[in-house]
């Protein structure tokens, strides 16, 4: 025997290799084992089928090989786990709930809550992003207003600094004016100057523009002051008569209002203001001083009436006055105490404007009762 021979002779059998179709990529061992079991029992599936059938059914009972159970189990196809192939539903997250803005009515916001989910995303950001724009366009407004307010405060200083200073430069080219033409008095001085001595009558020309453009400018001044202090005054007419209807709502009523203003000009001028004095307050032209006896009166009584109103005691009806023979005399006073309790009996029922009158009524009644 030659080496060549024991070489073939000692040589293993190649190894082969079992195919399975179909196996090419698995998820899972499982799924793998599956389909070698499944590629087992077809092969087993098919032997049976290629054996030769034999003419008896007892010789094949005998004939036939009791077979592994084993074998079996590996060519059923195993079971699926449950489980396995399927992976659990993820649990639905619940989002929160999208706030409408706050500045929509009930009824915008009723219907944003029934709009889809992408809908209300959509508004809510288009509303986030329209507000944000809103701020800075108020935020840049508010930056602008404030720069102009400081150049329009730089500017009244600049031209108030002006103005005062107007009066002193008035004075200034007045003295020059008659340190140098004292001479000059009529119109014929100045003829006289314009033939004499030409150059000197250009100077006196000249001082004499500057005098009037001086003096212009001072009138423009105080005509724009004038009108200033109207606007303001005007404006805090109307603030305050706003202010006083809010306390006093009978005044809104043009009868009561013109009833109750002839009543305070007849308490001023008892008082001892004049009409001229109380046109030129009204007007703006005047300001009253906190030191005015006059004012010191007012205040003194509306403090007593106020103290009146406070400690009057619930009236008790008063009992009838004994009937008095025809002729008799009534006691001396006896009208005005009857006066002065109707009086104060309707300054208790009364308030605000009514009030005021029945306080007013019962100091006169004071008056004229003490004379």
């Amino acid at each position: 025997m030659t080496d060549t021979q024991q070489g073939a002779e000692s040589a293993p059998e190649p190894t082969t290799i079992v195919t399975v179709p179909g196996t090419d990529n698995f998820h899972s061992p499982s799924s793998a084992a599956r389909a070698l079991a499944n590629h087992r029992y077809a092969q087993s599936q098919k032997a049976q089928e290629e054996q030769p059938q034999e003419p008896e059914a007892g010789a094949e009972d005998a004939t036939t090989e009791p077979v592994d159970e084993s074998a079996q189990a590996d060519a059923a196809p195993p079971q699926e786990a449950p489980g396995e192939t399927e992976s659990p539903p993820e649990p639905e997250v619940k989002l929160p709930p999208i706030e409408p803005p706050r500045s929509w009515t009930k009824d915008e916001k009723d219907r944003f809550a029934a709009l889809p989910r992408e809908t209300q995303e959509y508004l809510a950001q288009r509303e986030t992003e329209r507000d944000r724009e809103t701020r800075r366009s108020q935020n840049e407004a508010a930056e602008q207003r404030k720069a102009l307010d400081a150049d329009r405060a730089k500017v009244d200083q600049a031209r108030q600094q002006y103005e005062s200073a107007l009066p002193i430069l008035l004075q200034s080219l007045t003295a020059s004016y008659s340190a140098e033409f004292q001479d000059i008095q009529t119109i014929d001085d100045v003829q006289r100057l314009a033939n004499d001595d030409p150059l000197r009558y250009t100077r006196w020309d000249a001082q004499q523009k500057r005098l009037a453009g001086v003096q212009q400018e001072i009138n423009a001044a105080q005509q724009r002051q004038v009108t200033e202090r109207q606007q303001k005054l005007n404006e805090f007419r109307t603030r305050e008569s706003e202010l006083f209807v809010e306390k006093v709502p009978e005044f809104a009523d043009e009868a009561q209002r013109t009833k109750l203003q002839n009543s305070a000009v007849s308490v001023l001028k008892d008082l001892g203001f004049k009409d001229e004095e109380l046109a030129a307050y009204w007007n703006g032209d005047q300001d009253i001083s906190i030191h005015d006896h006059r004012l010191h009166l007012l205040l003194r009584e509306s403090v007593q009436f106020r103290e009146m109103k406070k400690n009057a005691k619930p009236l008790i009806a008063a009992p009838k006055p004994p009937v008095q023979r025809p002729g008799a005399a009534r006691p001396k006073g006896a009208d005005a105490d009857a006066r002065l309790q109707a009086l104060t009996q309707k300054l208790d029922q009364s308030s605000g404007v009514n009030a005021l009158r029945a306080g007013a009524a019962i100091l006169a009644e004071r008056r004229k009762a003490a004379r």
